[in-house]
Protein backbone atom coordinates (compact mmCIF):
# COMPACT_ATOMS: atom_id res chain seq x y z
CA UNK A 1 0.00 0.00 0.00
CA UNK A 2 1.26 3.10 -0.99
CA UNK A 3 1.91 6.32 1.76
CA UNK A 4 0.04 9.24 0.51
CA UNK A 5 0.52 12.77 2.78
CA UNK A 6 -2.24 14.66 3.60
CA UNK A 7 -2.00 18.34 2.80
CA UNK A 8 -1.84 20.75 5.62
CA UNK A 9 -4.76 22.24 6.62
CA UNK A 10 -4.67 26.47 6.22
CA UNK A 11 -4.92 26.86 9.64
CA UNK A 12 -1.65 24.63 10.33
CA UNK A 13 -0.06 26.34 7.50
CA UNK A 14 -1.03 29.69 9.11
CA UNK A 15 0.06 28.61 12.69
CA UNK A 16 3.57 27.42 11.45
CA UNK A 17 4.19 31.03 9.25
CA UNK A 18 3.27 32.50 12.73
CA UNK A 19 5.72 30.67 14.65
CA UNK A 20 8.60 30.94 11.85
CA UNK A 21 8.32 34.93 12.11
CA UNK A 22 7.86 35.26 15.80
CA UNK A 23 11.13 33.18 16.40
CA UNK A 24 13.01 34.89 12.98
CA UNK A 25 12.05 38.40 14.19
CA UNK A 26 13.80 37.62 17.78
CA UNK A 27 16.53 35.94 16.61
CA UNK A 28 17.17 38.93 13.81
CA UNK A 29 16.85 40.93 16.54
CA UNK A 30 19.12 39.85 19.29
CA UNK A 31 21.15 39.23 15.98
CA UNK A 32 21.77 42.66 14.92
CA UNK A 33 21.46 44.21 18.22
CA UNK A 34 18.84 46.08 16.87
CA UNK A 35 15.93 46.51 19.55
CA UNK A 36 13.67 49.19 19.12
CA UNK A 37 10.28 50.17 21.24
CA UNK A 38 8.03 48.09 19.32
CA UNK A 39 9.60 44.93 21.31
CA UNK A 40 9.56 46.32 24.61
CA UNK A 41 6.46 46.96 27.22
CA UNK A 42 6.27 49.60 28.89
CA UNK A 43 7.64 49.82 32.52
CA UNK A 44 10.01 46.66 32.09
CA UNK A 45 12.92 48.97 31.78
CA UNK A 46 14.39 49.92 35.06
CA UNK A 47 17.20 52.74 36.20
CA UNK A 48 19.35 48.94 37.08
CA UNK A 49 19.26 47.91 33.22
CA UNK A 50 21.15 51.03 32.20
CA UNK A 51 24.36 52.05 32.61
CA UNK A 52 25.82 55.32 33.82
CA UNK A 53 26.27 57.76 30.81
CA UNK A 54 24.73 54.92 28.12
CA UNK A 55 21.72 57.29 27.59
CA UNK A 56 22.11 60.86 25.70
CA UNK A 57 19.91 63.66 24.66
CA UNK A 58 19.74 62.26 20.96
CA UNK A 59 18.00 58.95 22.69
CA UNK A 60 15.20 61.51 24.16
CA UNK A 61 12.26 62.92 22.66
CA UNK A 62 11.50 66.77 23.62
CA UNK A 63 9.28 67.15 26.24
CA UNK A 64 8.81 63.25 27.90
CA UNK A 65 10.58 63.80 30.69
CA UNK A 66 9.10 65.07 33.88
CA UNK A 67 9.66 66.71 37.21
CA UNK A 68 8.71 63.19 38.54
CA UNK A 69 11.39 61.40 36.53
CA UNK A 70 13.69 63.45 38.04
CA UNK A 71 15.46 62.91 41.65
CA UNK A 72 15.24 65.70 44.02
CA UNK A 73 18.69 67.34 43.90
CA UNK A 74 19.68 65.44 41.32
CA UNK A 75 20.29 68.46 38.46
CA UNK A 76 23.41 70.83 38.44
CA UNK A 77 24.20 73.97 36.58
CA UNK A 78 25.73 72.08 34.09
CA UNK A 79 22.83 70.46 32.96
CA UNK A 80 20.27 73.13 32.36
CA UNK A 81 20.99 75.33 29.16
CA UNK A 82 20.44 78.77 30.17
CA UNK A 83 18.51 79.78 26.98
CA UNK A 84 16.08 77.81 27.89
CA UNK A 85 14.88 79.22 30.69
CA UNK A 86 11.97 81.54 30.86
CA UNK A 87 11.06 84.95 32.95
CA UNK A 88 8.45 84.95 35.63
CA UNK A 89 5.95 87.18 34.79
CA UNK A 90 3.08 88.79 37.57
CA UNK A 91 1.01 86.15 36.50
CA UNK A 92 3.48 83.30 37.92
CA UNK A 93 3.86 85.47 41.37
CA UNK A 94 -0.22 85.05 41.99
CA UNK A 95 -0.81 88.45 39.83
CA UNK A 96 1.37 90.52 42.09
CA UNK A 97 3.46 93.02 40.25
CA UNK A 98 7.29 92.28 40.23
CA UNK A 99 7.84 96.25 41.31
CA UNK A 100 6.41 94.80 44.85
CA UNK A 101 9.48 92.46 45.47
CA UNK A 102 12.78 93.72 46.31
CA UNK A 103 15.53 93.88 43.86
CA UNK A 104 18.73 91.50 44.50
CA UNK A 105 20.83 94.56 43.33
CA UNK A 106 24.02 95.14 45.47
CA UNK A 107 23.41 98.36 48.08
CA UNK A 108 24.86 101.63 46.95
CA UNK A 109 26.21 103.39 50.21
CA UNK A 110 26.52 107.14 50.55
CA UNK A 111 28.50 108.27 52.73
CA UNK A 112 27.80 110.03 55.76
CA UNK A 113 28.63 113.39 57.10
CA UNK A 114 30.50 112.76 60.70
CA UNK A 115 30.75 115.58 63.21
CA UNK A 116 32.34 116.15 66.42
CA UNK A 117 36.01 115.41 65.55
CA UNK A 118 34.92 112.02 64.19
CA UNK A 119 37.32 110.99 61.60
CA UNK A 120 37.80 107.86 58.99
CA UNK A 121 39.78 105.17 59.77
CA UNK A 122 42.68 104.33 57.08
CA UNK A 123 42.10 101.38 55.50
CA UNK A 124 38.69 100.99 56.73
CA UNK A 125 35.48 101.31 54.71
CA UNK A 126 34.28 105.21 55.24
CA UNK A 127 30.99 105.27 57.39
CA UNK A 128 28.01 105.16 55.17
CA UNK A 129 24.00 104.39 54.60
CA UNK A 130 22.04 102.58 52.24
CA UNK A 131 18.33 102.64 51.72
CA UNK A 132 16.55 99.26 50.37
CA UNK A 133 13.50 99.37 48.45
CA UNK A 134 11.48 98.33 51.51
CA UNK A 135 12.45 100.98 53.48
CA UNK A 136 14.98 99.62 55.57
CA UNK A 137 18.40 101.58 56.22
CA UNK A 138 21.67 99.85 56.65
CA UNK A 139 24.65 101.63 57.77
CA UNK A 140 28.39 99.81 57.28
CA UNK A 141 32.03 101.25 58.12
CA UNK A 142 34.70 102.46 60.49
CA UNK A 143 35.17 105.97 62.17
CA UNK A 144 37.22 107.21 64.88
CA UNK A 145 35.27 109.19 67.83
CA UNK A 146 34.61 110.38 70.02
CA UNK A 147 31.47 112.08 68.02
CA UNK A 148 29.33 110.93 65.13
CA UNK A 149 27.47 111.40 61.99
CA UNK A 150 24.46 112.95 61.20
CA UNK A 151 21.83 111.03 58.67
CA UNK A 152 19.68 112.84 56.27
CA UNK A 153 16.42 113.18 56.04
CA UNK A 154 14.37 110.23 54.63
CA UNK A 155 16.74 108.02 56.34
CA UNK A 156 15.93 108.57 60.05
CA UNK A 157 14.40 106.62 62.85
CA UNK A 158 10.90 107.33 64.06
CA UNK A 159 12.00 107.44 67.51
CA UNK A 160 15.24 107.48 69.20
CA UNK A 161 17.13 104.30 69.25
CA UNK A 162 20.20 102.44 70.48
CA UNK A 163 22.52 99.60 68.47
CA UNK A 164 25.30 97.59 70.03
CA UNK A 165 28.49 98.28 67.50
CA UNK A 166 32.31 97.53 68.02
CA UNK A 167 34.71 99.54 69.22
CA UNK A 168 38.18 98.53 69.63
CA UNK A 169 38.01 95.24 70.75
CA UNK A 170 34.85 95.76 72.59
CA UNK A 171 31.27 96.56 72.64
CA UNK A 172 29.64 100.19 72.74
CA UNK A 173 25.98 101.84 72.51
CA UNK A 174 24.94 103.91 69.34
CA UNK A 175 22.36 106.11 70.14
CA UNK A 176 20.19 107.53 66.70
CA UNK A 177 17.80 110.47 67.15
CA UNK A 178 14.84 111.09 65.08
CA UNK A 179 16.54 114.09 63.95
CA UNK A 180 19.49 111.94 62.25
CA UNK A 181 22.25 112.52 64.94
CA UNK A 182 23.88 109.55 65.62
CA UNK A 183 26.48 109.74 69.01
CA UNK A 184 29.00 107.19 70.21
CA UNK A 185 32.37 107.32 72.93
CA UNK A 186 35.68 107.19 72.04
CA UNK A 187 37.40 104.71 69.75
CA UNK A 188 37.59 103.17 66.65
CA UNK A 189 33.67 102.20 65.99
CA UNK A 190 32.15 99.87 63.29
CA UNK A 191 28.62 100.30 62.51
CA UNK A 192 28.86 97.47 60.24
CA UNK A 193 25.46 96.00 60.09
CA UNK A 194 23.20 98.16 61.94
CA UNK A 195 19.49 97.98 60.26
CA UNK A 196 16.57 99.91 61.41
CA UNK A 197 13.06 100.69 59.36
CA UNK A 198 13.00 104.74 58.06
CA UNK A 199 10.40 106.67 60.08
CA UNK A 200 7.27 107.47 59.44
Amino acid sequence: MRFRPRRPSPALVIACLALFISMGGVSFAFATGEIDGREILNGTITTKDVRNNEVRGADIRNSTIGGRDVAFNTLGGNDIKESTLVGVNAGALGGVPASNYARADAPSFTPLALTGGAGVVAGEAVPGFDLDGLGYVHLRGTFAGPGGFTLPQGARPSATSHFPVRINNSTTVLTVTPDGTATVGGGEVSIDGVTFPVGG
